[in-house]
């Protein structure tokens, strides 16, 4: 099946997309245009956070942007997917997530990869989709009052699209067992169990990375529905280490191969109805 009229990033015209925008950014049609094509992106802090969707999804034509290299994968005849490693970090995801959303105007983000446990139930490889982020190293959580957080110089709390939510939670009732919860992240590596009891007492949360609140702040601000898909590889304790030798490779697959799952079962669902 041949597109027609979609801009990949790379200088080419492949077929329309679909998503929402006021402006159109380096060639890239406007998402306010007539789309018929779903453009997803996806953001992982860590190269091999992303080694499913590349074995599945085998990218195409690279294209750099700033210190980032943009992935384009097919994975259907009505989706693609751009992908990037951000590296690790809040900066770092923020900065790739805004340059993503910019040049590419996607419909969709996602963010998968790793994270630690908060919860002792959650084992192993097991999946994690935040309900709720925070940032936990910086002041107090602010009231809603700032939601994007512009001038309070707080942190608010951000929530995943509602919708996209309900059909993952759809999507793993009858597949995959799936925890969810809030998480909480911050640049700090966690490896106390200290620390770790003292962001679950604190946050009520069930897991903890260096990125997700950082990537969800971008994706509210800009307007954009977004979702996490992580998957556990430590305890966030004195034993992370080698938990992870154990969880760490495996866990960044399990996350990703739930990501593509969940986009072609939206896709099937689709086709449907």
């Amino acid at each position: 099946m041949q597109l027609v009229g979609m801009y990949n990033g790379f200088g080419t015209t492949l077929g329309p997309h679909s998503a929402v925008t006021d402006k159109p950014t380096d060639g890239i049609p406007s998402r306010k245009e007539e789309i018929t094509l779903r453009r997803v992106g996806i953001v992982a802090a860590w190269g091999p956070e992303l080694d499913a969707v590349n074995r599945n999804l085998p990218p195409v034509n690279p294209v750099t942007h700033g210190a980032w290299d943009f992935r384009w994968h097919h994975l259907d005849d009505n989706t693609e997917i751009i992908s990037v490693v951000s590296g690790v970090g809040k900066v770092f995801c923020a900065s790739a997530t805004q340059l993503l959303i910019a040049k590419f105007a996607p419909c969709e983000m996602y963010m998968t990869g790793i994270c630690g446990a908060l919860q002792d139930e959650l084992l192993g490889e097991s999946l994690v989709v935040p309900e709720r982020f925070y940032q936990h190293d910086v002041q107090s959580p602010a009231t809603p009052g700032d939601p994007f957080d512009l001038n309070q110089g707080r942190s608010t709390w951000y929530e995943p699209d509602a919708c996209l939510l309900q059909r993952f939670r759809a999507f793993t009732a009858s597949s995959i067992r799936a925890h969810f919860g809030v998480v909480v992240s911050g640049d700090q590596r966690i490896r106390s169990g200290e620390l770790r009891d003292a962001l679950r007492q604190t946050f009520a949360a069930i897991a903890v990375d260096q990125e997700l609140a950082a990537f969800a702040h971008v994706c509210t601000v800009n307007r954009v529905p977004f979702l996490g898909v992580k998957a556990v590889s430590d305890n966030a304790n004195e034993l992370t280490e080698q938990l992870q030798r154990r969880h760490k490779l495996k866990a960044c697959d399990a996350a990703s191969n739930a990501l593509i799952g969940f986009l072609s079962s939206v896709k099937q669902q689709t086709d449907k109805g």
